[in-house]
């Protein structure tokens, strides 16, 4: 009996944690699909189909990541999938016209952050909604993309393959980069000034301006991160499909946000964590997986993943009145 109360206190505690509880439901909630999808079909266990999964949600993750700083911050990103769209393509068009891999890869890197750090300018000096800015800045960056690629694909060079390459026949190299990109961001959040001073100014904005802290500064450093947590995932997209168009990051808006608010990261800001964020990309990308090895049309997962979302902001919302 002493043991059953000592188990129920501490998960009364776990649940009264936000973060603690959104990342304790996820991991039900993937547990059970994974177990769910070990009876349904023996190929869903195979290692080439976890290594697939893996990749698969790479460039999804990092991009999560981002918007996941940004609305930690209190803001929000429009131009996710328009800045990784841009940034590709810039970077093959170079690597057409005969520049190396890494003068380009440079260029669209700088593109990306470029982008990052225009938005938050725009954002911070016109004192606007971060929503009106970066809805106003995706047809800016859809037009310049437009004008690199003529509406045409642009193939990549045929050395930039990290994106297809292996450790050993097993562990795919994108893998590597999603993993150190989520270390460095929870390392940034958790243990940098940086990183509180953003939870400070998407919990109160006015209380973090009278603490000191530098409020259009710390803004567009966000946004110009979160710009190079982009150019990541863009290199990674052209790497994999070995070209880029005017729509190769315009999937990613839609996933990417929802990868963040499943995680647990609110709209309001000032909460959320980082690891939330990636068992919420895992989902996505499991679901999706299921989905396609069970023979389901593409369409729905449309449906599934707007009916997790909603679920995932009631559940959060709930959980918030209650306590």
């Amino acid at each position: 009996m002493a043991l059953g109360s000592r188990f129920l206190d501490g998960l009364k505690k776990i649940m009264k944690n936000k973060s603690t509880s959104q990342i304790l439901l996820l991991g039900i909630a993937l547990a059970v699909i994974i177990i769910f999808m070990c009876f349904a079909t023996d190929r869903f266990y195979q290692t080439r189909n976890i290594m697939n999964i893996l990749t698969q949600i790479t460039a999804l993750g990092i991009a999560g990541a981002g918007a996941a700083i940004v609305m930690i911050s209190g803001g929000i990103d429009l131009t996710l999938g328009n800045i990784i769209s841009l940034s590709g393509c810039v970077t093959a068009a170079m690597m057409g016209a005969g520049y190396g891999v890494g003068p380009s890869v440079f260029v669209g890197m700088l593109v990306a952050i470029g982008c990052g750090t225009l938005n938050g300018a725009l954002i911070v000096l016109s004192k606007a909604e971060p929503f009106i800015v970066t809805l106003g800045m995706m047809s800016v960056y859809t037009g310049l993309t437009l004008l690199v690629t003529g509406g045409m694909n642009l193939p990549a060079s045929s050395e930039f393959t990290f994106g297809r390459d292996r450790i050993g026949d097993i562990l795919p190299i994108p893998v590597i980069f999603l993993a150190a990109v989520y270390i460095a961001v929870y390392f940034i959040l958790k243990y940098t000034k940086f990183g509180r001073r953003t939870y400070a100014i998407g919990n109160n904005t006015e209380a973090a301006f009278l603490s000191g802290i530098k409020i259009k500064r710390n803004k567009i450093y966000v946004y110009a991160l979160n710009g190079g947590l982009l150019g990541i995932a863009s290199m990674i997209m052209l790497s994999r499909l070995s070209s880029a168009n005017s729509v190769m990051g315009d999937a990613l808006l839609m996933q990417a946000i929802a990868a963040a608010v499943i995680g647990g990261v609110t709209l309001s800001g000032g909460r959320g964590n980082i690891w939330g964020v990636f068992l919420g990309t895992v989902l996505i990308g499991v679901i999706s997986n299921a989905l396609n090895l069970l023979s389901v049309a593409s369409f729905y997962q449309y449906i599934v993943l707007g009916a997790i979302i909603v679920g995932a902001v009631f559940v959060s919302n709930i959980g918030s009145k209650s306590r």
